[in-house]
C-alpha cells in the first residue's frame, strides 16, 4: 500500500492540473485551519482545488511541496482499515528533507470516504508544517458537523454550480461592459441556454438529450446516496416523489399539509413529521 501511495503521490504532482474556468469564490486561508470546500456533488470541488494548486505553483511553490490525493480512488479502499497517516508516511518517505523544514500544502478531494479524517486532519494541523485544502460533498460535510468536529480548526466555504458569468466564461463569451450590440444579442442568447440547461459544469457543452439523462443521474445519485442512505429513511419512494414534485412547482407555495396530502394522493401514508424531516434534509443540500 506504501508503494501505491508514493505512486500516486509522484502521478499527482507530474501530471498537468485541468484548472478549467475560474470560479468567483474567493477563499481566504486562516492559520492553522483547514480550509474545506463543500458543495452539491459535480459542481466543480476537485477542479476548484486544482485551481488553487495552480496558484501555489505560478506563485513558485515547488510541486514537490504539494501532496495532492483524490480518496474516491477505489484503489485507495484500503486506507479505511490501515489508517491514513499511511499517506504522510509515503509522502515524507519520498520527500524526507521537507519533514517541518518546508511547508507542505495537503489537498485532499472527498476525504470524508475516510473514517476518522476529522481527527487525522487535526492532528496535521497540530504536528505537521503545513496547509490543508479539503473537498467533499455538502451532504456528507455540513458546515455545522464540521464546526463541531473539528474543534473550530476548519474554515468551510460553498462552491455552487456555475453562475452565469461563469457559464459565459466556460463559453468564451464576453460578459461585462462595455459591450456593443452584437455582443448583448450574444449574451442575452446565452443566458437563455444558461436558464434551460443550468450551471453543472460537466454538462455545460452537451447536446440537450444527453444533458438531461445527465441530471437525471445527478438527480437520483443525490437522493439515494446523499439522503436516502445516510439517513436510513424507511419510505424512499416518498422522498423521490417528493423532490420531483418541489423540482417541477419551483416557485410555487406549499404547506406542510399541502405537502403531506400530495404524497397520500399518490400513495405513500407519510405523516407530517417525516414530511418535515425530508423538507429539512432537501434543504441541507442547497444551502
Amino acid at each position: 500500500m506504501l508503494e501505491l501511495l508514493k505512486e500516486i503521490i509522484v502521478d499527482a504532482q507530474t501530471t498537468d492540473l485541468f484548472t478549467g474556468v475560474s470560479r468567483q469564490l474567493k477563499i481566504t486561508g486562516v492559520p492553522n485551519k483547514a480550509t474545506i470546500v463543500i458543495g452539491v456533488r459535480r459542481c466543480g470541488k476537485s477542479t476548484f482545488l486544482n485551481q488553487i494548486a495552480g496558484k501555489l505553483v505560478s506563485g513558485g511553490i515547488s510541486k514537490e511541496n504539494i501532496l495532492s490525493v483524490n480518496f474516491f480512488d477505489d484503489r485507495l479502499s484500503p486506507l479505511k482499515s490501515l489508517g491514513l497517516d499511511l499517506v504522510l508516511q509515503a509522502y515524507y518517505s519520498l520527500f524526507p528533507y521537507k519533514k517541518s523544514k518546508e511547508k507542505v500544502y495537503y489537498f485532499f478531494d472527498e476525504i470524508q470516504a475516510m473514517p476518522n479524517w476529522e481527527a487525522f486532519v487535526d492532528r496535521c494541523l497540530r504536528t505537521e508544517n503545513c496547509e490543508i485544502y479539503i473537498s467533499g460533498s455538502s451532504a456528507q460535510m455540513l458546515s455545522v458537523e464540521i464546526a463541531t468536529q473539528m474543534r473550530g480548526r476548519a474554515l468551510s466555504w460553498e462552491l455552487f454550480p456555475f453562475s452565469f458569468r461563469e457559464f459565459a466564461d466556460f463559453h468564451q463569451v464576453k460578459n461585462s461592459p462595455p459591450l456593443n450590440s452584437a455582443e448583448k444579442l450574444i449574451l442575452k442568447s446565452t443566458f437563455e441556454r444558461y436558464w434551460e440547461s443550468g450551471g453543472f459544469p460537466e454538462v455545460a457543452a452537451l447536446d440537450k438529450a444527453v444533458r438531461i439523462k445527465i441530471h437525471q443521474e445527478y438527480f437520483n445519485a443525490i437522493l439515494y446516496r446523499d439522503l436516502i442512505e445516510r439517513y436510513d429513511i424507511s419510505h424512499p419512494r416518498a422522498l423521490t416523489d417528493l423532490a420531483r414534485k418541489l423540482a417541477e412547482n419551483i416557485a410555487s407555495l406549499y404547506t406542510i399539509n399541502s405537502l403531506t396530502g400530495y404524497l397520500k394522493s399518490v400513495g405513500h401514508n407519510v405523516p407530517k413529521s417525516s414530511v418535515s424531516e425530508y423538507l429539512k434534509w432537501l434543504k441541507m443540500l442547497t444551502s
